[in-house]
């Protein structure tokens, strides 16, 4: 296994076999926690597998053959790392270009329903969140032009990301090694203790502003 896009026909093969634990363990060769398969949508099922190591396969199977056809491929993933950052709000960072190929931040928050809370997010959150990854966003560049590594974070889990392979896409052909070294890179980078402590910051004064906006009934 030397390439993202050996993952794919081991994603294949772990279909084959079943989708067990116990095929996952034969495939991958990595010690496998467990696997959960679930309805996305009528025609997409979502597959993770998650190894011992940290790692998670965080796969797409495209079930229709009219799925198949549009995306050219029944097969797609994102490798992610676990690491112990939390947040009391769900987001995303990750790098992006604008069109001329400079590198940027972006951070998606979702949807969110209170307008006012939304308002405050866009205003103040946002800002300060990207004033705090500004410094290091060059380290989730990829390792060809469109690729990218990102972040998600959550109140229980976060997790550092490749951007998604699948056939075709440049990111089949980026080494694993490469991928898994730089996921490792970015985990322990967030351990820094000033981007601990800006980001403990920010979200107590999230918490502070939620506790008047959205207060929690009794």
């Amino acid at each position: 296994m030397e390439k993202m896009g050996d993952l794919l026909d081991m994603l294949r093969r772990f279909n084959s076999l079943g989708s067990t634990k116990e095929a996952a363990t034969e495939v991958f060769g990595w010690g496998v926690e467990d696997v959960l398969i679930k309805e996305e949508r009528p025609g997409v099922d979502q597959v993770i597998v998650r190894f011992y190591n940290g790692q998670i396969i965080e796969a797409r199977h495209i079930l229709s053959q009219e799925g198949v056809v549009e995306f050219g491929e029944e097969w797609e993933f994102r490798l992610k790392m676990r690491t112990d950052l939390t947040s009391t709000l769900r987001y995303n960072a990750f790098y992006s270009r604008y069109i001329h190929g400079k590198g940027y931040l972006r951070i998606d928050i979702g949807y969110v329903e209170n307008k006012l809370l939304r308002k405050m997010l866009e205003d103040f959150y946002i800002p300060r969140m990207r004033s705090i990854y500004k410094p290091i966003i060059l380290e989730y560049k990829g390792l060809f032009d469109y690729d990218f590594f990102g972040i998600e974070v959550s109140c229980d889990h976060a997790e550092a990301y490749y951007s998604t392979v699948r056939q075709g896409r440049e990111e089949a052909e980026s080494g694993i090694d490469d991928v898994i070294s730089r996921l490792n890179y970015l985990c322990d980078m967030m351990k820094s203790e000033k981007i601990r402590k800006d980001l403990k910051a920010l979200d107590e004064d999230l918490c502070k502003v939620l506790s008047i906006l959205c207060p929690t009934t009794g």
